[in-house]
């Protein structure tokens, strides 16, 4: 199990997002997805954002380092592998969502989606590197910067619909 969780966490470092992210930004940009493209670096580097500036306001310590099953440094609250987990596979698993046919399909990826989401940030309390309060708040608050991210986008702040 321990492996497994290490292969998790992984998912949801930020060197894997950007990584990943490189990659979702080409691929849009090759398909001329303009709006998803901004949207998705927009949304990520918002998060990235909010995550340090809320890591160095409240400063909460980790969990017992010698009791943690991987080394982390840095403050715990809010935990930015949950936080960036669910702003960049949740917006990759909506844009993949939409070009589903079959209902089945879109039934597999939101499955996968949130499987992925739920499993990054269960790994960082099973290997002792965030309290439970860490997680949940990094996953509201992707959840809310996805939001927000996206009704800048489509009620034409930025991409102003023209009549």
């Amino acid at each position: 199990m321990f492996q497994i969780m290490v292969f998790v966490t992984y998912l949801g470092n930020w060197q894997v997002i950007v990584g990943f992210g490189v990659v979702a930004v080409a691929i849009l940009a090759l398909l001329r997805k303009k709006q998803e493209t901004v949207f998705l670096v927009a949304a990520l580097i918002s998060g990235e954002i909010i995550k340090e500036i809320l890591k160095f306001i409240v400063r909460r310590p980790r969990p017992d380092a010698s009791l943690a099953l991987i080394q982390e440094s840095g403050y715990s609250f809010p935990s930015g592998h949950a936080m960036m987990a669910i702003i960049f596979y949740g917006i990759i698993g909506y844009f993949i969502y939409k070009l589903c046919r079959k209902k089945w399909q879109k039934i597999i990826i939101s499955i996968a989606a949130g499987a992925f989401i739920f499993l990054i940030g269960f790994s960082r309390i099973y290997l002792g590197v965030h309290w439970t309060s860490d997680v949940i708040a990094g996953w509201l608050l992707g959840f809310l910067i996805i939001g927000a991210t996206w009704k800048i986008f489509n009620d034409g702040v930025y991409f102003a619909k023209r009549t």
